[in-house]
């Protein structure tokens, strides 16, 4: 996509926020967001007893869009998608709301369904993860939609009349939730949740959209210091929202305001999105509640463009194309970074054989390390080892969890044992002591190959191996010029030695 030109603008008019997203798509980098822009509206506060939106809350709608037009056209983005959910959907004056803004700014509103707005919100999930059966919810302002989609399939979706702000203002009199409020809220949900028997007891995930359940997790990831960079696909426990509850009902609102990871204009309407979400996964009996980055608007976003490029978008290859994206950013080509893997692999099955080494139980991932060996050095080659690890430990990649991405990110870097372990003394909470002496040898043994691939060619064609008693032997069958390769492999056959703890002899034929 031409970098101005193909953007595309998504406005979001939500009960809570209005959010514009400007985003653009190609297949190497796949989709990049190009700029996010929140405004805290409320509008469904402004619904009065008639069921309309008020002339204030029309008003601020219009303030907010003019602002995003202006910003559009400075930008020089043409193609807007404006999609509207509970608040607009809900009022009883939406016709009118749609041909007030029509005619004052030339905006065409999309009001979304309920079934709509749940299927994009599933949309994204099955895009952005690697969890094949799971339930979603999607908590916004004035509106909550759930499904269950079992091996990415979508099997029911469902929209429960009440979100963050409908909560609050119902069953909140003052700025905290006081305990009979708590029971009346809670008394609520449930009646909301009893009629919905494919729900009860699925005893799958819980992936949750939006920014209060966004909020929970950067709460709960900061008052575990939780280490790794990304909240995308952050998982919590039922313990930890039980124990994120008892916190927050010790707090006032200007306490909550403070709070490490809670963004001071949620801290009103958190309360009961908390509650909610502890009610919905007791309900399901989830064993866990994974926060997903993507919702509605990147729903919206890849409807469109996996019809446009559906051999793009497959279900079940989430983590092959974020990888390939990553390539995408430095114009890697996938291909040439495997060379030699079937010589890696070989040696590396091999060694489990020997009890050298352990087997990494998703082996898969092996294969995302070896591709993204040292891609820090598109940026440094001096630093490649420091690049690489604070990339991959910083970037959100989709369909891998954050225990998997570091376990890439330490693989990718390795350049000796000293600095993988000044990378891995940071996530002891996350790699253990047995876990990281696994990475690092596999890491080892990745640097070794990766470094034979010294002019990006496949002149080693096998090797087999050998082992006595003071020895090991890995000959390499070869054709054409092997002189640099062999350079390279007499260079770093150290890290081989220290993982075998043994003599390592090379032969070249």
């Amino acid at each position: 996509m031409d970098t101005m030109t193909n953007r595309r603008a998504i406005i979001d008019i939500g009960s809570n926020s209005i959010r514009l997203v400007v985003y653009s798509y190609d297949s190497l980098q796949g989709l990049v967001e190009h700029h996010n822009i929140k405004t805290v509206a409320r509008l469904s506060m402004y619904i009065d007893s008639k069921g309309n939106l008020h002339e204030d809350g029309v008003q601020l709608l219009l303030e907010t869009l003019a602002k995003f037009k202006e910003i559009l056209e400075d930008i020089q983005v043409k193609h807007v998608f404006a999609a509207a959910t509970a608040a607009i959907r809900q009022a009883e004056n939406r016709e009118e709301i749609l041909v007030y803004i029509e005619d004052k700014l030339g905006f065409s509103l999309s009001i979304l369904t309920t079934e709509q707005e749940a299927y994009f919100g599933y949309l994204a999930v099955i895009h952005s993860t690697n969890i094949p059966t799971a339930v979603t919810i999607d908590m916004g302002g004035g509106s909550t939609e759930i499904t269950f989609f079992k091996n990415k399939e979508l099997v029911h979706m469902h929209s429960l009349p009440f979100g963050t702000v409908s909560l609050k203002r119902r069953f909140m009199e003052n700025a905290e939730m006081t305990q009979e409020e708590r029971i009346l809220l809670s008394n609520y949900v449930m009646d909301q949740l009893q009629p919905l028997t494919w729900l009860h007891n699925l005893q799958v995930p819980i992936i949750a959209i939006g920014g209060s359940a966004r909020n929970i997790a950067q709460v709960d990831q900061q008052r575990k210091d939780f280490p790794l960079n990304g909240i995308h696909q952050y998982e919590l426990q039922a313990i930890d929202l039980e124990d994120i509850s008892s916190q927050f009902a010790d707090c006032s609102l200007d306490e909550l305001k403070k709070i490490d990871g809670l963004s001071s204009d949620r801290a009103d309407i958190i309360v009961p999105a908390l509650e909610t979400f502890r009610l919905f996964m007791d309900t399901v009996k989830a064993p866990s509640f994974i926060y997903s980055k993507r919702g509605l608007r990147e729903g919206i976003i890849l409807s469109e463009l996996a019809e446009k490029f559906p051999l793009e978008f497959q279900v079940n290859e989430v983590a092959q194309d974020a990888i390939r994206h990553i390539l995408g950013k430095f114009h890697v080509n996938e291909e040439s970074t495997l060379h030699l893997y079937d010589i890696f692999t070989t040696i590396y099955e091999q060694f489990i054989d020997w009890n050298y080494i352990e087997s990494l139980e998703n082996e898969q991932l092996l294969r995302y390390a070896y591709i993204l060996f040292y891609i820090g050095e598109h940026i440094d080659q001096d630093a490649a080892s420091q690049h690489t690890f604070y990339l991959l430990t910083n970037l959100n990649v989709d369909g891998i969890s954050n225990e998997e991405r570091l376990i890439i990110a330490l693989l990718a870097s390795y350049k000796n044992k000293d600095t993988f372990k000044q990378y891995v003394s940071t996530y002891k909470k996350i790699i253990p002591a047995n876990e990281a002496k696994k990475l690092r040898d596999i890491g080892a043994l990745i640097r070794f190959t990766k470094g034979m691939d010294v002019l990006g060619r496949s002149n080693i064609k096998q090797v087999t191996l050998t082992q006595s008693s003071d020895e090991i032997v890995l000959t390499f069958s070869v054709v054409g010029n092997y002189l640099l390769e062999k350079y390279q492999a007499e260079k770093l056959k150290k890290h081989v030695e220290k993982i075998v703890n043994n003599q390592v002899i090379l032969v070249f034929n």
